[in-house]
């Protein structure tokens, strides 16, 4: 401070002597709250004036003067420390600078001007953290360090350590360091960051400890498949198999010493278009590499490309192109290919009707199930590389007769004594010709293809049974087309051969008969019976005209001994049957 005579001096001078230098400031000191309050103590050297009545404090936000109240308060007054030359201020903003002035004042109350302006700036550091690499990782090569800093007005830089010594500085934003780890050892590292900011303030980052690992071994690798030697085709598979002491970065595949495929994860492969290639001899390769950049190489893998870009060669043999056809047709076609053939395919006007797969490649054709007119037969043959061969198109007429025969006339005799009746009459017109003729008992017309059918009209038709019968006549043609029926009928009377049979009731033979016996007897016939006759020891002794007899023998003037009976049936046609027993007396 200067140092005037105070005996020169007026009273107004001495007053004015009474501005000093703040000599000190000494700390904030931050409350426990989140207010942010603060406190700082101001010291300055003290005046020995006699008439110095005291001091006051003038502080603002703001550098312009003249201050214009305490703090934030606009209007309010100073802080008057008396005479003390130490003032403790509180309620501060930490992240506010402020500036301080003092004054001295007299007994009269005459005040100086403002000492010297102490700027306090503000003091809440940067927030201040490393973002990559995380705790406790693996790193090697050159490694990105990220710091993420914050400030209340602003970093202005933010310095890198590597175990406590200096390693970089960055100014801007975003700070990101590359770590060059390539001179240095394997072993545990540790990596903090400072960030600054314009007031000073200081903030420190927590420690990351990282473990260094240069790596100098190459990857091992070996492709997996295609395997040496082996002859390839269309979309193949291609892989390899890599692994390292610390960790595979990625693979590249190679043919033929270019760059065809890359993969950065397992499982390493792709999938190889062998059409791309000539067909012939091929080499394929692959090299990995991990995240120090060394490189491993795979052995070579010798592999054939064979791609079969030749299509079949087909043509359809038959029918012969402009033929009439009708009915079932035969396509055929014949192919070759240069590998193999594996399928045919039958198209008719275009659309596909049938495939085969083996020789022979036929294809029935009913042609029946079309319109009559002109239609075009194809064909195209495939092999197993998908390549396709078309034949010529072959064009042919359709003809099928669709107009069924007409039996023109059927007759059988009126009558007839066998079932075996002798065929009248049987005649049939057709618009192309009568193939067959069929004589039938039911009124279902028969199938072009049934049993029975006959070139030449039957001499005759034998029915099933007796009877007033009727019998059908039918006719087909060539194209299988059956005409409607024409009827006629037969009374068929049989010859009646068939003799009664005879079945006795009483008595029963070998028996002993007593003085009275009833004889009864009964007969059936496949017609009728007609009359019955029964004779005792040849004699007749009842007579019935119906098929049962019933007779009362008295014995009484028969001698002891054996007796016949004998009962004669007889139907209309004059057919007999005898029934003979012998009893006891």
């Amino acid at each position: 401070m200067k140092t005037v005579d105070a005996s020169k001096e007026s009273v107004f001078d001495r007053a004015m002597r009474l501005c000093m230098l703040l000599a000190a400031c000494t700390c904030f000191v931050f409350c426990a709250d989140l207010s942010h309050a603060s406190t700082i103590t101001l010291t300055w050297d003290a005046e020995t004036a006699a008439d110095l009545a005291g001091y006051r404090v003038y502080y603002s936000q703001s550098a312009a003067l003249p201050f214009q109240g305490t703090g934030a308060v606009q209007g309010a007054s100073p802080v008057d420390v008396s005479t003390s030359n130490v003032a403790t201020i509180t309620g501060l903003d930490p992240g506010t600078p402020y500036y301080f002035a003092i004054t001295a004042y007299n007994s009269t109350g005459l005040e100086t001007g403002y000492s010297t302006i102490v700027q306090v700036p503000e003091l809440i550091p940067p927030s201040v953290a490393l973002s990559s690499p995380a705790v406790n990782a693996s790193v090697t090569g050159k490694v990105s360090v990220g710091v993420a800093a914050t400030d209340n007005v602003g970093v202005t830089r933010v310095d890198l350590y590597l175990n406590g010594q200096l390693l970089a500085t960055q100014t801007q934003a975003p700070y990101l360091f590359t770590w060059d780890t390539a001179a240095l050892s394997s072993g545990s590292y540790t990596l903090s960051a400072k960030a600054y900011d314009a007031a000073g303030n200081e903030g420190v980052s927590a420690p990351v400890a990282v473990t260094l690992l240069n790596d100098t071994t190459a990857p091992s690798v070996a492709l997996g498949q295609p395997v040496g030697g082996l002859t390839l085709g269309g979309v193949q598979a291609v892989t390899a198999n890599a692994s390292d002491n610390v960790g595979v970065s990625r693979v590249e595949f190679y043919l033929d010493g270019g760059l065809v495929a890359a993969n950065n994860v397992p499982p390493y492969g792709f999938s190889w278009n062998t059409l791309t290639a000539a067909n012939g001899s091929h080499t394929l390769s692959a090299l990995a590499y991990d995240a120090a950049g060394n490189v491993g190489q795979s052995a070579a893998v010798g592999v054939t490309v064979f791609n079969d870009v030749t299509s079949p060669v087909v043509s359809l043999t038959a029918p012969a192109t402009g033929a009439t056809v009708g009915g079932l047709v035969s396509v055929t076609a014949g192919a070759s290919d240069n590998v193999g053939v594996s399928r045919v395919e039958f198209y008719l006007n275009g659309v596909l009707q049938a495939t085969r797969s083996v020789q022979p490649y036929i294809y029935s054709w009913d042609s029946t199930s079309v319109a009559n007119g002109s239609y075009t037969w194809s064909a195209q043959a495939y092999d197993s590389a998908g390549n396709a061969g078309q034949s010529a198109g072959v064009t042919v007429t359709v003809s099928n007769d669709l107009t069924a025969p007409s039996v023109s006339a059927f007759s059988l005799p009126a009558s007839s004594t066998s079932l075996t009746v002798p065929v009248s009459l049987l005649s049939a017109t057709d618009n192309v010709g009568v193939t067959g003729y069929l004589v039938t008992e039911s009124a279902i017309a028969p199938a072009a293809g049934a049993a029975g059918w006959s070139v030449t009209p039957p001499a005759s038709f034998t029915f099933s049974g007796a009877g007033t019968r009727t019998a059908y006549a039918w006719a087909r043609d060539a194209a299988g087309n059956v005409s409607a029926s024409r009827s006629a009928t037969v009374v068929i009377t049989l010859p009646d051969l068939t003799a009664p049979v005879i079945t006795l009731l009483s008595p029963t033979a070998g028996s002993t008969v007593g003085a009275s016996v009833v004889v009864s007897a009964t007969a059936t016939d496949n017609v009728a019976v007609n009359k019955m006759r029964l004779y005792i020891d040849n004699s007749l002794k009842a007579k019935s005209n119906s098929g049962t007899l019933t007779y009362t023998w008295n014995t009484g003037s028969y001698a002891k001994g054996a007796h016949s009976i004998k009962v004669i049936a007889y139907d209309a046609a004059g057919n007999a049957a005898t029934r003979t027993i012998t009893v006891y007396k």
